[in-house]
């Protein structure tokens, strides 16, 4: 996270979207450095079928849609609302600059940048095991030991729906469903008022 004096001695804009708002497209070029004040965003992108695929989803405090902006490309993905949003806009010029000129920031980017790619081979290692189970579990310890660093026994809440949990897996939401029950049953996952502990 970047602090809001930084942003804003680079002529950080604060931007609202509705829920389901578009922030980018699939296929748009990237313009902008993008952090969450309020609210969530997922990334995702819709197959031949019409199928979802969730790349990513991001909450308070945190930023979305990096790589393109850093090589000069196209986003490969939507970013969209998926509740009342508020961000911090920066343009490509001046998130440069700002990283130029900040070492600090500049580094813990790169440890961020990092992170997501550590998460991106762990869930191609969960998912290539063929196991529906074993790829949702990768997901869960990932969460829990990596991102909050969460060490009580069913401690982690996981925030993400079902469906979400499928669509970053590429797995069938009902397939997932099962698995979760099976867990729980297996006592590996506690469901209480319908969230999923691990």
């Amino acid at each position: 996270m970047i602090e809001k004096k930084v942003l804003e001695k680079y002529d950080a804009e604060i931007i609202q979207f509705k829920k389901n708002d578009y922030i980018f497209k699939k296929g748009d070029s990237a313009k902008y450095y993008f952090q969450i004040i309020e609210g969530g965003v997922k990334m995702n992108y819709y197959n031949d079928k019409g199928n979802e695929f969730v790349q990513g989803i991001f909450g308070k405090n945190k930023s979305f849609g990096e790589p393109p902006l850093l090589i000069n490309s196209n986003y490969p993905a939507n970013a969209i609302s998926i509740n009342n949003l508020t961000l911090y806009r920066l343009t490509k010029d001046n998130f440069t600059k700002l990283l130029l000129n900040h070492n600090n920031i500049h580094f813990n980017f790169t440890k961020l940048i990092s992170h997501r790619l550590y998460f991106k081979a762990m869930m191609a290692n969960g998912i290539t095991s063929n196991s529906t189970e074993e790829a949702i579990l990768t997901l869960f310890k990932y969460l829990k030991n990596d991102i909050h660093e969460n060490d009580i026994p069913f401690g982690l809440k996981i925030e993400f729906t079902r469906k979400d949990i499928a669509g970053l897996l590429g797995l069938s939401t009902e397939a997932t469903i099962r698995t979760i029950k099976k867990l729980e049953r297996l006592k590996k996952v506690k469901i209480i008022n319908k969230k999923v502990y691990y």
